[in-house]
């Protein structure tokens, strides 16, 4: 590898100034726009070739030295993040439970345990149903159920709601109202 950049002081100017606009690219993948991963990569291999840079064009002495500044810098990051409290905005540290209000079922599906309803949908084994004025999303026990049959709830298991055909009584066809 062949750098052109001039004698003295000019490769050490550019090796550290990849350091820099590495750790920059970082900072603004953590602090500004986290989750892209571009500006972090792009850093990280800004990084690399600095370091790429002052071995080919300064030896290996220079490029160790430039090494351990990234290591330097990486450690001055990390303890600048932990510090000024940067870490905690990029972790969630909320509960999600139900006391925050936050529920997986819908309010009232436990009350519709033994409840009567219509099937709004073919069940196979799931789909939709009526009860009432609520519409509810039902799973057999492994029967298919045409639309238009009435269905019973036998349980609810959070938003999971078990339905099987309604017995009809003695004389009704099972398929009329």
């Amino acid at each position: 590898m062949s750098w052109e950049i001039g004698s003295g002081i000019m490769p050490w100017v550019y090796a550290i100034g990849m350091l820099i606009l590495g750790f920059a690219l970082i900072l603004l993948e953590i602090l500004v726009i986290p989750g892209i991963n571009i500006f972090g990569i792009l850093g990280f291999a800004t990084v690399c070739v600095g370091v790429a840079f002052a071995y080919d064009r300064l030896g290996t002495g220079a490029a160790v030295g430039v090494g351990l500044l990234a290591v330097a810098g990486t450690a001055a990051l990390v303890w600048l993040m932990v510090r000024n409290r940067a870490w905690q905005r990029l972790v969630l540290d909320s509960e999600t439970d139900r006391a925050s209000g936050f529920d997986t079922a819908p309010a009232g599906l436990a009350g519709l345990v033994s409840e009567s309803g219509v099937a709004q949908t073919p069940l196979r084994p799931s789909g939709r149903a009526q009860f009432g004025e609520q519409f509810v999303d039902v799973v057999t026990e492994g029967d298919f159920i045409d639309s238009g049959i009435r269905i019973e709830v036998l349980s609810v298991n959070g938003n999971r709601v078990v339905v099987q055909e309604q017995a009809a009584p003695a004389g009704v066809d099972a398929g009329s109202e």
